[in-house]
């Protein structure tokens, strides 16, 4: 288990950061969509007998079968990820960033741009890394986090091969929305549980006093700001009202766990 502390961490970041990476994303509103509702809407798509072949994987039309690289130990990592390619190759953007609820929206749109490339990687064989489920091709690479294929609806990261991905300020932000979106009863979809989807960082101060936040009534999304603090480390600047009406700039202080960023404390 990786500790809390990014400095902690160190060298490590790049190799999390690239492998971790997703599940289902949110925009900063609500979907109603969960992942298991997810995928009984997505539709199943077959793998071929030979995953390691791209042919026709970048250029399938929607409603055509995507090969999907079968991963060895693990055949539930390709059937996650079948529901989600079909609706990649549909090409309907809109319906991702709904269906993908845990990445910040603006890092979907981005993301799944590529969508040859995407489809050209999951083609290839997967390999089941520490942290994530790794399909690898030319051009992009695709990482599926456990907690993702669990779901039964996985949405990956992605990044392009070779290089050293890594979480954004973006990703911080939306981790604290999602946090207080559940701490004043409306959270970014039903499924968006803290044990389902953890956002404390394991070991932490906020995991050992969960409750800080209780009695929260509302926060300005419109004011919240970030700012990185380390190489691992971001800080987010939110005001927060309680339920006597009195409001405050509450700091998150975040670091890079397995599932990605994670609360460390509040200041």
């Amino acid at each position: 288990m990786i500790k809390s502390r990014g400095r902690e961490i160190g060298g490590v970041v790049a190799i999390v950061t690239c492998a971790l990476l997703t599940s289902c994303s949110a925009d900063d509103q609500h979907s109603g969509h969960s992942a298991t509702d997810s995928h009984q809407q997505g539709t199943v798509i077959s793998a071929l007998p030979q995953p390691s072949s791209t042919t026709s994987a970048a250029t399938a039309a929607p409603g055509a079968t995507v090969p999907i690289g079968e991963v060895p130990g693990n055949a539930n990592a390709a059937t996650a990820l079948r529901p989600w390619a079909s609706d990649l190759v549909a090409d309907d953007i809109d319906q991702l960033v709904r269906k993908c609820w845990t990445i910040d929206p603006k890092n979907v749109r981005g993301m799944y741009a590529d969508r040859d490339g995407i489809l050209a990687a999951i083609a290839q064989p997967g390999v089941d890394g520490q942290f994530a489920i790794i399909w690898k091709g030319p051009a992009e690479t695709v990482s599926v986090k456990r907690s993702e294929i669990a779901s039964g609806y996985a949405c990956p990261r992605v990044s392009p091969t070779g290089s050293d991905a890594s979480l954004n300020e973006g990703d911080a932000r939306y981790t604290v929305r999602r946090y207080l979106w559940r701490s004043v009863g409306k959270p970014v979809n039903p499924d968006d549980t803290e044990g389902k989807y953890p956002l404390t960082c394991p070991g932490s101060v906020l995991a050992a006093n969960p409750g800080r936040l209780a009695g929260t009534s509302a926060f300005d999304d419109n004011q919240l700001t970030s700012k990185s603090t380390g190489i691992a480390d971001v800080e987010v600047s939110v005001p927060v009202t309680n339920s006597s009406g009195v409001t405050q700039t509450t700091i998150f202080e975040l670091n890079v766990g397995p599932e990605g960023y994670c609360l460390n404390d509040i200041g």
